[in-house]
């Protein structure tokens, strides 16, 4: 018999950015494997909802902390929060993103992406990896973007953010080796959930997008396997094909499907 992943990382697991999306997807599929949840977002109701649900469902335990990491400060919020509690899986979910020119984003707004995307994780990293290598098991799961991989002109901040966790990730790889602890970078391309509907993209160009439940359950096949993951062949196409050509080329041509994407679902970049 195979064995679980609750039995081989634990029985608690984190999961940020839990509230929509893949956070959501992922906590749906670890109850259904058996852990007790802590669950974190902005959004009280969405998370008091999919506790219950999950409660209900699969009679784990499911703790909700609702914290906006968009703040700094509230990284450290949801770490007291954790007390003792022994976290032998994290996936680091927790994120946003904007379109458009840089300079049309408020600085406040970048700050925030960047606490979200890269403080939150890092901090969470930084708290619970010494526990997971004492304990010679354990499992970090740090949602990148294939974005990561090139420069987005049109999606700068972001981007830039998720290149920071892509290094992050690859980094804490190699450091983790023969510690017990796995660690994942995953990938994702244009996944079928609100965020690109928040960006300003049309209904029309949101179909054939990847639906989270594959993304979640492709990822939590390769914890352990590898320690990069980006699900869908046509994405790893795109990327490959750009990582190809000289940087400043690949940005160009990065940015100018983006404008063209965005100017398809009706946005004038000014």
């Amino acid at each position: 018999m195979a064995e679980s992943l609750r039995d081989r990382f634990g029985p608690v697991a984190l999961v940020t950015g839990a509230s929509s999306g893949l956070g959501k997807a992922f906590a749906r599929h670890l109850a259904r494997e058996g852990f007790d949840l802590i669950i974190t977002a902005r959004r009280e109701p969405e998370l008091t909802a999919l506790a219950e649900e999950l409660r209900a469902q699969y009679n784990v335990r499911c703790l909700v902390r609702t914290v906006d990491l968009s703040d700094a400060r509230a990284v450290d919020t949801l770490l007291a929060s954790l007390g003792e509690e022994e976290i032998d899986l994290l996936v680091s979910n927790a994120g946003f993103g904007t379109k458009g020119r840089f300079e049309a984003d408020s600085l406040d707004t970048c700050i925030a992406m960047v606490n979200t995307n890269c403080v939150a994780s890092l901090a969470l990293c930084h708290h619970l990896l010494p526990g997971m290598k004492a304990r010679k098991r354990g499992g970090v799961i740090l949602t990148g973007s294939m974005e990561g991989e090139v420069a987005f002109p049109f999606s700068a901040t972001y981007a830039a953010s998720k290149a920071f966790l892509h290094s992050l990730g690859t980094a804490l790889t190699a450091e983790c080796e023969g510690s017990g602890v796995d660690i994942l970078l995953l990938a994702p391309g244009p996944t079928d959930t609100e965020a690109p509907r928040k960006q300003g993209f049309s209904n029309e160009q949101l179909s054939g997008l990847m639906a989270p439940e594959a993304v979640v359950e492709g990822a939590l096949s390769q914890l352990g396997r590898r320690s990069y993951w980006m699900p869908g062949w046509q994405n790893r196409l795109m990327i490959r094909m750009l990582k190809w050509l000289p940087r400043r080329m690949a940005a160009r041509m990065a940015g100018a499907g983006l404008k063209a994407a965005l100017k398809k679902s009706g946005r004038e970049l000014v």
